[in-house]
This record gives C-alpha cells, structure tokens and sequence, in this order.
C-alpha cells in the first residue's frame, strides 16, 4: 500500500507545501488562493467567489470600454480550465462574464451607442499557440510557435 497523504493546504492568500519526506512546510503568499479540494472545509472557495474576485474586476474594465486578458497559468491539472471555463452547472469565469456583458449589452437604452464584443481565447502548450475559437484546427498542427 502506497504512503499517500496530502502535501499541499490553502488558507486565505496562503498556499503551504510540506515536503513529504522530511514535513519541511514552505509558504507562498498570491493575491488569491483558492481551495476546491473539499467541499465540506471552511476554506473551500466556489466559482462565485473566484468570479467575485477575479471575474468582476475584468467584466467592470470591459464595460468601460477597455481591452481585458484573463491569463490561466499552472502545470497541467491545477485548475486553469475549471477556473476559467468550469464544468457542468459550476461554470466559470467566462461563461459568468459573457452572461453579465451580453445582459447589459441587452439592457442599454442609450441612443445611438453601439456596443462590439470582440474575443479569443488562446491555449499555450508544449510552446505552440493554439486558438481554441478554430473548430477546424483541433490539433493546431500549424500553430504558431512561441518565441523568446
């Protein structure tokens, strides 16, 4: 039987690493930090809390008018894809904010403004750059190559 136990912990804006073989802890301190392990914990944070924090901030920019970026980064399995897109009704971050925009948008009565929603959405893997809005090129076979 395999000696497995968790060696990561989130509280707050606090991520703690404990080195398994020796129970070393090292603590990083982010803006955020989000818990999704276990539901049932104090500390576990929803996709409305992430939308709230994250979400709300680019949705008020872009409303104002300016260009906005979301950027996910992480090793693979981390949670950039939940956070960003989400899965069943936990939705996240873009279908929150694209619900949001396009309600206003439907909702505005001033005279004469026109509104224009322009927006892609760019995977960066293995050094190429894939567009993830380009049906006919799932695998991005030609994709643009990342460059220092």
């Amino acid at each position: 039987e395999r000696q497995c136990g968790r060696v990561i912990d989130m509280e707050g804006p606090i991520t703690t690493i404990t080195n398994p073989e020796n129970g070393e802890k090292k603590q990083f301190t982010f803006d955020y930090s989000y818990w999704s392990h276990d539901q049932s914990t104090h500390k576990f944070c929803d996709q409305a809390t992430v939308f709230n924090d994250l979400g709300v901030g680019v949705l008020e920019n872009a409303w104002e008018g300016y260009n906005v970026c979301l950027f996910a980064y992480g090793q693979t399995g981390s949670g950039k894809s939940y956070s960003m897109v989400g899965y069943g009704p936990d939705r996240g971050i873009i279908p929150c904010a694209c619900e949001e925009l396009f309600r206003r948008i439907e909702g505005n009565q001033e005279e004469g403004v026109v509104l224009k929603v322009e927006a892609s959405m760019m995977e960066i893997y293995n050094e190429r750059v894939r567009d993830l809005f380009n049906p006919k090129n799932p695998k991005n076979e030609a994709g643009l190559k990342v460059r220092e």
